[in-house]
């Protein structure tokens, strides 16, 4: 059976044999409203308190979150790219608006591309943040429900997937990292979150995400504890916008990230991920809040 083949099987399993749906041209679909708009219409937390489980694996939701997507040049020669899977999980087409957060400035007045998913189907974007919505560089990507007026959706029913990768330097074939979508009801206020099973030492290197989904910046201190090591260090994140930065130079080994920030009644989400120094092979870890 033809990989293609496969990936059809499976989707049907999991839509109702719905048929795969590519990605139609951006130009092709009306461009209206702001990311600041739309994240102004979200459901907002009074208390930094109880969440639900925000994995998009888990369950279906009205708006989600890929932390981390480009179309950018890496070191040795690679070029990033990200791929995305939505899926429609209700009876009836839904329309949806996505918007790019770039890293390091603020994306409020950002506008966001709106498209429509048949019921119970599959839209799949190849090289989603370059090749459709025509933006560059490292960000995450924002994905709500949207009513036939452009506002926020709350009955919408999605769920998602982005790997993003390169062509591996000197090689054949391709190195990646899955980002399942969080819903982003995911990390809330001052409550402490964790990014496990991640390294850094002489032979693989570490990077810190985070998404900033308020209307102020906000400050975290990010903790690494490793078998080798300690360190901490801040990263600064502007107002509806996402900063990926490297651990600080150390051996810490196989470690764990947490990140905290201060004030409440905001969300925002975070990760780390690791690189192997020789072969490019890499691995994302989701920070959850116990």
């Amino acid at each position: 059976m033809k990989a293609t083949a496969r990936m059809s099987v499976l989707i049907g399993v999991l839509t109702g044999c719905a048929p795969l749906l590519f990605a139609q041209s951006a130009e092709n679909v009306a461009r209206a409203g702001t990311i600041g708009e739309l994240l102004a219409q979200m459901p907002k937390p009074t208390v930094d308190g109880l969440r639900k489980k925000v994995i998009g694996l888990d369950t279906a939701d009205s708006a989600l979150l890929f932390a981390a997507a480009g179309s950018v040049h890496g070191s040795g020669g690679t070029f990033f790219r990200s791929d995305a899977t939505i899926i429609n999980h209700r009876t009836v087409a839904q329309k949806i608006a996505i918007g790019f957060i770039a890293q390091g400035v603020d994306n409020s007045a950002e506008l966001v591309t709106y498209a429509t998913i048949p019921a119970h189907t599959p839209l799949i974007y190849s090289d989603i943040v370059g090749s459709f919505l025509h933006k560059s560089g490292l960000g995450a990507i924002l994905i709500t429900g949207a009513t036939s007026t452009n506002g926020f959706d709350s009955a919408a029913s999605l769920s998602g997937y982005s790997r993003i990768y390169t062509p591996q330097p000197n090689a054949t074939g391709t190195v990646s990292q899955g980002f399942p979508s969080v819903s982003i009801i995911d990390s809330l206020g001052s409550l402490v979150a964790y990014a496990a099973g991640l390294r850094h030492d002489s032979g693989y290197r570490a990077n810190a995400g985070i998404v900033n989904l308020d209307s102020v910046t906000h400050t975290w201190t990010v903790g690494v504890n490793g078998l080798n090591g300690q360190t901490s260090f801040a990263v600064t994140v502007l107002p509806v916008s996402m900063m990926q930065v490297p651990v600080t130079p150390g051996n810490y080994g196989d470690c764990l990230m947490s990140f905290q920030t201060t004030g409440s009644g905001f969300w925002w989400s975070a990760y780390g991920a690791s690189v192997d120094n020789i072969t490019g092979d890499g691995w994302s870890s989701h920070a959850f809040q116990p």
